[in-house]
């Protein structure tokens, strides 16, 4: 199980629509358009490099819709989850910080830190602003579809 903070998310939509993207980093699975926009949607267990748990639920029902601070501005994109469960107040004392600096863990560089819960699993807490490096956002603004000014298409 994972955590994000709040102040990120726009929306919880589902993963209906999602067209590929050539030319994107492995991790994008394609683009969506959310609010008149087309924005990347990623995998979030492939981009956490952790592996797919067997689940009763459906997978990748939906995306969580993101924006985060980015050098010039902000950028917008989904992750794919399979489940939203609720939305809880923490403060930075409620989780380890400790554990989520060790870089040989998978997925460390999105770690923010681990929270234990009362039935005693784990969820880690995670930094969307940290799931792109300045490649990643070269990579994926190079692949995303051009707007054009031109308005026929034969299609």
């Amino acid at each position: 199980m994972c955590a994000v903070p709040v102040k990120n998310v726009i929306e919880v939509a589902e993963s209906k629509s999602i067209n590929p993207l050539p030319g994107a980093p492995a991790f994008v699975v394609g683009i969506k358009k959310f609010r008149q926009e087309i924005v990347p949607i990623i995998d979030t267990v492939q981009r956490l490099s952790i592996p797919k748990v067997p689940s009763n639920d459906v997978p990748n029902k939906y995306a969580v819709m993101f924006e985060i601070p980015v050098f010039n501005g902000a950028k917008k994109f989904g992750a794919l989850v399979d489940k939203v469960l609720n939305v809880v107040d923490l403060n930075d004392t409620d989780f380890n910080t400790s554990d989520a600096t060790d870089s040989s863990l998978a997925g460390a560089a999105f770690v923010k830190g681990v929270l234990t819960s009362d039935d005693g699993h784990f969820i880690y807490i995670l930094s969307p602003e940290n799931f792109f490096d300045n490649q990643d956002l070269q990579r994926i603004e190079r692949a995303m579809p051009a707007n054009s000014s031109d308005d026929t298409w034969m299609i």
